[in-house]
């Protein structure tokens, strides 16, 4: 089980991984990049759970339950891993914005 000092450090990595993808506008989602980092199992699962529960949750994984995106419904659904792709500056951006 991952600290929360360590899930905010794997967070700050995962800017920075953003940053490196920016040369050739790589598509990335948060578990591809926490993959990346070598983050698996529990700890990758911790890091997402964390991220969702602090202003990020839609279309962030699969795993995630998120809003439908649909104005007229309000339903939650799981969205496809597809979809959890963002540009690393997106992601970036997602990510500086999370509440403490």
């Amino acid at each position: 089980m991952l600290l929360r000092r360590h899930i905010l450090e794997a967070i700050e990595q995962m800017k920075v991984q953003c940053d490196l993808h920016m040369a050739n506008y790589d598509g990335v989602s948060a578990r591809s990049v926490l993959r990346e980092l070598g983050y698996d199992g529990e700890n990758l699962e911790q890091v997402i759970r964390y991220i969702s529960t602090h202003g990020f949750e839609y279309c962030l994984d699969h795993t995630v339950e998120c809003n439908s995106g649909d104005p007229d419904n309000n339903e939650r659904i799981y969205p496809s891993p597809d979809v959890c792709y963002w540009g690393p500056d997106q992601l970036k951006s997602r990510l500086n914005c999370l509440r403490s």
